[in-house]
C-alpha cells in the first residue's frame, strides 16, 4: 500500500515540479525585460461620428510591436525599447494616420489616442481580403446581428475574463444555458435527446453509454475561439435539435506571429493538503491521462465467452490450478489508498502565424498549434447520502423511510489534456483549403468510501449493524477529431460560393477495473468490530470493465448562389447535401468474486489482508479435495452474458434548399426545407435477441422573418420542424444491471423519433459595439416525446427502468439578455461594463400511464398526469460586472451564477421525485499586466461554496420536508496564473 501511494506522490509531484519551473522562468525574464521598455496605450475614434474603432492596427514602425483596438476602440503596446518613433493607425475603408516623433521612456506608458477619417476609392472594384476578428465580444454580436438565425455566443475574450476551464463551464454564461453533472449542456430546458454539438462545424459523436450528448468539459477552455448557440433551426443544419445546436469553434491561425504561454497554479480549500484524501490505486502514467496497464484486464480473460470452473464442480489439480491463476491474475488492490493532494496545476503553449509567398499577400500558409495540460484534485468529506421510500398512502404519511442512510467521502484526481494544430492553404483566385486536428485525453481517478445504516439491516439487537460501500474507479475519455475543409468563390458564376468539409470523429470512454467491495460490521458491547460480507448484495465484491467507442464519419456540401432582384437588393439561393455514418460499440464485462468458506471477520475487517488469500490458499490438509482448497475465486457466471455487448449504427442523408430573400427594405425573410433520411440499428451480438431499428424520412421546414426596425436593431419570427431520436441503448431490446444506479433496464424496439413543432420570437437592440437589449419568446409542442419509467409488471426485487412514446409535451419560456458600458453613468465609470440574461422556463411532459398506475397502486391516489423535462430548471439567471483599463493594463471581473430547482430522477413506486435544488455561484478573476508582454491572474471559483442539495420533498398537507438524496459541499479554489505573449 505505501509502494503505491509513493508511486502515486511521485507522478503527482513530476507535473507540480515542473509548472514550478515554467513560473520561475517566465518569472525571471519578465524581470530581465522590465528594466528597459516602455508602453504607449489610447483609444481610436471615427472622426465623422465619434465612434470608437475595432480593430484598427496599431504599429510602431522599424519594431515588430504592434496591436489592434478592441470593442472600445481602445489598445495597448507593452515591450518598447526606450527612443523615438513614428506610430501608425491603419484600418480598411479610413485613411492611415502617423503620429511622428513619440518618445518613449524606460517603465513608463504614454497616452496616444487617434482619430481616424473615411477614405475615399474612385476605381471601379476594390476587391478586399482579410481574416476577420471572430473572437471577441464585439464581432460576435456583430455576427449575430447579421445572422440568420436566433443565436447566442460567448467569446474567446469572455471565456478568458471568466476564468472558464473548458467548454462546459463557458457554457454556464450563455442566456437558457445550463450544465448538468458538469458536461451536459442544457439549452432552454432541455438535455441531449434535444441538443447536438458540433466542432468547426462538423458534428460530435458521443462516448456516453446512455446519453446522445457530447461531454463539453473534454474541450480545453483555453483552445476555443468561441462558442455560437443557435436557438432556431435552418434548413443548412441537422435537424436533430430542439434546444440548440452548440458549435465549438477552435483557434486557427493569425495574419502574425502569435505565442502565448501560460502557466498556474492553484488550491482547493477541501482537496489541497488533506491528510484524509482518498484515491483510487495508481500507475506510473496517470499524470499523462492513460493507464500504464495496471488496470488492464488479463490477458487470460479478454477474449469471448470465458469458461471459469465453479469450485464445487473442480475435481482435478489441472482445473483447480487454472481456478488459481486467473483469480491471481488481477492486482491485488480493493480499496482507495490514503494520500495527500498536491496543488492543482495547469500550463499552456500556442503557436502560430501566417506566411506570405508573395509581396501582395494573394498566396498564403497559414498554421497554428496549441498544447494544454491540467492537473485538478477535489474532495468530498463526510457528505451526506441517503435513499428513502414511502411506506403507506401518500396522503396519510408525515415522512419517508430510509432505506439506507450514511455519509459519503470521495477523492478525485482529473488529468486533462489537449492539442489542436491546423494548416491552411489561402490563394486569392483558388480560395481557401484547411486541414485540422484535435485531440483531447481527460481521466478520472475516484477513491470512494461510504459508511451508513440500511433499514433492512435493522434487528432487535441492541447493537447496529453497519453498511460499508469502498469503490475503485478510473474513467478514461478521448477525442480525435480530423477535418479537411474547402471554401471557393468562382467568379465566373456570378461569385457563386462553394464550401466543403469532410470530418472524422473518434470519442473513446474507457472503464477499466471499477472495483466495489461490499461489508457489514457490527460494534460488540466490548468496543470491538464483527465483521461480515455483505450478505444481502448478490455481488459483495466485484470488478467491471466496460469500454465505449462511438465513430462519425460526415461530408457536408453547400452552394450558395448570390443575385440581385427587386431594386438590386442582395439575395442568396443556398442549397446541399449532407452525409452521416455513426457507429457505436459498447463492452461490459463483470467478475464477481465467491467467498467460498472464508470469513470476513477472521481478517478483522482488513481487506488487503483478505486479497492476500486469492486462489489455493491451502491444498495440503485436503489433498484429495481440490474444491477445499480454495479462498477467494472468480465467479463463473457473471462473465458469460452476451449482453454485456452491443453494437450500433446510423445513417443520416440530408439534403436542402432554402433562401434568403429581401421583401422590402427592412423586410427579410429566409426560408426553406431540409429533407433527412435515417437508418438507425442496434442490438447485442447475440443473433436470437431482437434488434431495434429506426427507418424515417423526414421533410423539415424552416421560415424566418426578419424586420430590421432601424441599423441597430431588429425583430425575429421563427417557425421550424425538428426532430429528436432514441439512443441507441433505448432502441436496443435487451435486460442489463446497470450497475452505476443500480438498477435493470430494457431498451424498446418499438420508439419512434419525436416530431418538435417550434415558435421563436426576439426583439433586440445593438446599443454601441459590445453592447445588447434582447428579450427573446419560445414555444415547443412535442409529438411523441420519448420518457422513462419503471415497470411495475416487473416481479425481481431490482428496479426495471425502461423507455416508451408518450403522447406530448410542451416546453416555452421567456429570455432577458443585455451587456452595457457604465461610462453614460459617469466617466468614472467608463472602464466599467455590466451583462446579465434571465431565462423563465415551464415544460410539461405527460407522464408514462405505468408509471401513473404504479403511483396509485403504492399509496398515492392523486399522482401528477405531467412532468417537467429532467435537468429543466424554471429559471437560471447570470449576473457579472467587469472591468478594463488599457492605461493600466489591468481587467477584473466578478461573476454570478444560479439556477432553479430541476427534476434529477423520478422515484419509485409512489416515492416523491429526487430533484437538484438550486443554488448560486460565484467566481472572481482579475489580471494585471506586469513588465512587458506577461500578464498575471488571480482568481477564486466557488466562494460561496454552497451546499449541493439533491432531495425527496414531500409535500401531502400535512407535512412539506426534504430528505437528502445527497448532499456535499465542493470547496473554493484559488488559483494565481504567469502568461507571456511577446
Amino acid at each position: 500500500m505505501q509502494k503505491l501511494n509513493l508511486r502515486w506522490q511521485k507522478c503527482a509531484a513530476k507535473m507540480k515540479k515542473f509548472n514550478y519551473l515554467i513560473l520561475l522562468l517566465l518569472i525571471q525574464y519578465s524581470s530581465i525585460i522590465a528594466q528597459t521598455s516602455g508602453s504607449i496605450s489610447g483609444t481610436v475614434v471615427d472622426k465623422d461620428f465619434g465612434d470608437p474603432l475595432i480593430g484598427v492596427n496599431v504599429f510602431i514602425e522599424g519594431t515588430t510591436r504592434g496591436s489592434a483596438t478592441d470593442i472600445d476602440g481602445k489598445y495597448s503596446i507593452d515591450g518598447i525599447e526606450p527612443g523615438t518613433y513614428n506610430v501608425t493607425f491603419s484600418i480598411i475603408g479610413f485613411q492611415k494616420n502617423t503620429i511622428t516623433g513619440i518618445e518613449i521612456k524606460p517603465n513608463a506608458n504614454l497616452k496616444i489616442d487617434a482619430v481616424l477619417g473615411t477614405e475615399t476609392y474612385e476605381t471601379e472594384e476594390v476587391i478586399i481580403s482579410a481574416k476577420a476578428l471572430t473572437n471577441t465580444e464585439a464581432s460576435l454580436l456583430a455576427n449575430r446581428q447579421k445572422s440568420i438565425a436566433v443565436s447566442d455566443a460567448i467569446s474567446a475574450e469572455e471565456i478568458s475574463k471568466s476564468g472558464s476551464g473548458d467548454a462546459a463551464s463557458a457554457m454556464k454564461k450563455v442566456t437558457g444555458a445550463s450544465v448538468v453533472g458538469g458536461k451536459y449542456v442544457y439549452i432552454r430546458g432541455l438535455g441531449e435527446r434535444y441538443s447536438a454539438t458540433m466542432l468547426n462545424g462538423a458534428e460530435l459523436p458521443s462516448a456516453d453509454p446512455d446519453k446522445k450528448s457530447f461531454q463539453l468539459d473534454l474541450i480545453p477552455g483555453n483552445m476555443l475561439n468561441n462558442i455560437n448557440t443557435i436557438k432556431t433551426f435552418t434548413p443548412d443544419k441537422p435537424g436533430s435539435f430542439t434546444g440548440g445546436l452548440v458549435d465549438v469553434t477552435l483557434k486557427s491561425y493569425p495574419e502574425n506571429l502569435s505565442i502565448n504561454l501560460s502557466s498556474s497554479v492553484g488550491y482547493n480549500s477541501l482537496a489541497t493538503g488533506n491528510s484524509n484524501f482518498i484515491l483510487g490505486n495508481s500507475g506510473g502514467s496517470d499524470y499523462l491521462g492513460f493507464d500504464d496497464g495496471t488496470r488492464e484486464l488479463p490477458s487470460s480473460l479478454n477474449g469471448g465467452e470465458i469458461d471459469i470452473p465453479r469450485t464445487s464442480t473442480i475435481n482435478t489439480k489441472e482445473d483447480a490450478l487454472y481456478l488459481d491463476g486467473i483469480s491471481k491474475s488481477f492486482n491485488d488492490i480493493m480499496a482507495p489508498v490514503n494520500a495527500s493532494a498536491p496543488v492543482n496545476s495547469s500550463f499552456s503553449l500556442s503557436i502560430g502565424n501566417t506566411i506570405p509567398f508573395d509581396s501582395e499577400n494573394e498566396n498564403s500558409l497559414g498554421f497554428f498549434g496549441s498544447f494544454s495540460y491540467g492537473q485538478n484534485y477535489s474532495f468530498v468529506q463526510n457528505g451526506e447520502i441517503g435513499r428513502y421510500k414511502l411506506v403507506g398512502s401518500l396522503s396519510d404519511v408525515t415522512g419517508l423511510e430510509a432505506e439506507f442512510k450514511g455519509s459519503d467521502t470521495k477523492g478525485n484526481m482529473n488529468i486533462d489534456w489537449g492539442a489542436i494544430g491546423n494548416v491552411a492553404y489561402k490563394n486569392n483566385s483558388l480560395g481557401e483549403l484547411k486541414f485540422s486536428y484535435m485531440r483531447t485525453q481527460s481521466a478520472n481517478s475516484l477513491g470512494r468510501y461510504m459508511v451508513g445504516v440500511r433499514d433492512r439491516d435493522r434487528s432487535s439487537e441492541s447493537s447496529t449493524v453497519t453498511f460499508e460501500t469502498r469503490v475503485v474507479s478510473w474513467t478514461e475519455r478521448a477525442l480525435d477529431n480530423y477535418q479537411f475543409e474547402g471554401d471557393h468563390s468562382i467568379t465566373a458564376l456570378n461569385n457563386l460560393k462553394l464550401d466543403w468539409k469532410v470530418s472524422y470523429s473518434l470519442n473513446t470512454q474507457d472503464e477499466p477495473d471499477q472495483r466495489y467491495f461490499f461489508n457489514i460490521f457490527r460494534v460488540n458491547d466490548d468496543g470491538s468490530k464483527t465483521y461480515a460480507f455483505d450478505g444481502a448484495n448478490s455481488q459483495p465484491l466485484s470488478r467491471y470493465f466496460r469500454d465505449l467507442e462511438e465513430t462519425n464519419f460526415s461530408t457536408q456540401l453547400n452552394l450558395t448562389m448570390p443575385f440581385k432582384i427587386w431594386d438590386e437588393h442582395q439575395a442568396k439561393l443556398k442549397t446541399g447535401l449532407y452525409t452521416s455514418n455513426v457507429d457505436r460499440g459498447y463492452n461490459q464485462k463483470r467478475f464477481d468474486y465467491e467467498t467460498n468458506r472464508l470469513s470476513f471477520n477472521d481478517y478483522n475487517g482488513d481487506i488487503q489482508a483478505l486479497f492476500n488469500d486469492v486462489g489455493i490458499i491451502d491444498s495440503v490438509s485436503r489433498p484429495d479435495r481440490p474444491s477445499r482448497w480454495f479462498g477467494l475465486t472468480l465467479d463463473n457466471e457473471s462473465v458469460k452474458d452476451s449482453t454485456n455487448y452491443f453494437r450500433g449504427d446510423s445513417k443520416i442523408l440530408a439534403s436542402y434548399l432554402m433562401i434568403d430573400l429581401p421583401i422590402i427594405n427592412q423586410l427579410r425573410f429566409i426560408g426553406g426545407a431540409r429533407l433527412e433520411t435515417t437508418l438507425m440499428n442496434s442490438g447485442t451480438l447475440d443473433v436470437d435477441d431482437e434488434k431495434g431499428k429506426l427507418d424515417n424520412t423526414d421533410i423539415l421546414p424552416s421560415l424566418n422573418l426578419i424586420y430590421a426596425i432601424n441599423e441597430n436593431m431588429n425583430f425575429r419570427l421563427a417557425y421550424t420542424n425538428t426532430i429528436a431520436r432514441p439512443t441507441f441503448r433505448e432502441l436496443a431490446p435487451y435486460l442489463s444491471f446497470e450497475f452505476v444506479g443500480d438498477f435493470l433496464y430494457m431498451g424498446n424496439p418499438n420508439l419512434k423519433r419525436t416530431l418538435i413543432t417550434n415558435y421563436d420570437l426576439r426583439w433586440e437592440w445593438f446599443l454601441n459595439p459590445g453592447e445588447i437589449i434582447a428579450l427573446s419568446g419560445f414555444y415547443k409542442d412535442f409529438n411523441d416525446p420519448i420518457e422513462s419509467y419503471i415497470d411495475p409488471t416487473f416481479s425481481d426485487d431490482n428496479t426495471l427502468r425502461s423507455v416508451k412514446n408518450v403522447d406530448r409535451a410542451l416546453v416555452y419560456g421567456l429570455e432577458f439578455e443585455f451587456r452595457k458600458g457604465l461610462g453614460f453613468i459617469s466617466s468614472d465609470l467608463e472602464n466599467f461594463k455590466i451583462g446579465s440574461n434571465l431565462s423563465l422556463v415551464e415544460s410539461k411532459v405527460d407522464v408514462p400511464q405505468e408509471e401513473i398506475d404504479e403511483k396509485i397502486y403504492n399509496g398515492d391516489p392523486n399522482p401528477d398526469k405531467t412532468r417537467p423535462f429532467v435537468g429543466q430548471s424554471p429559471y437560471l439567471f447570470n449576473v457579472n460586472l467587469t472591468y478594463d483599463n488599457f492605461e493600466s493594463n489591468t481587467s477584473a471581473g466578478i461573476f454570478y451564477t444560479l439556477f432553479g430547482d430541476r427534476l434529477f430522477v423520478t422515484g419509485r413506486h409512489a416515492t416523491p421525485d429526487v430533484y437538484e435544488r438550486g443554488y448560486g455561484t460565484l467566481d472572481f478573476k482579475v489580471t494585471q499586466g506586469i513588465f512587458s508582454n506577461f500578464d498575471i491572474s488571480l482568481s477564486a471559483k466557488n466562494i460561496l461554496d454552497p451546499e449541493q442539495i439533491f432531495s425527496y420533498k414531500l409535500d401531502n398537507g400535512l407535512v412539506n420536508k426534504e430528505f437528502n438524496y445527497s448532499a456535499y459541499k465542493q470547496g473554493t479554489t484559488f488559483s494565481i496564473s504567469l502568461s507571456y505573449k511577446p
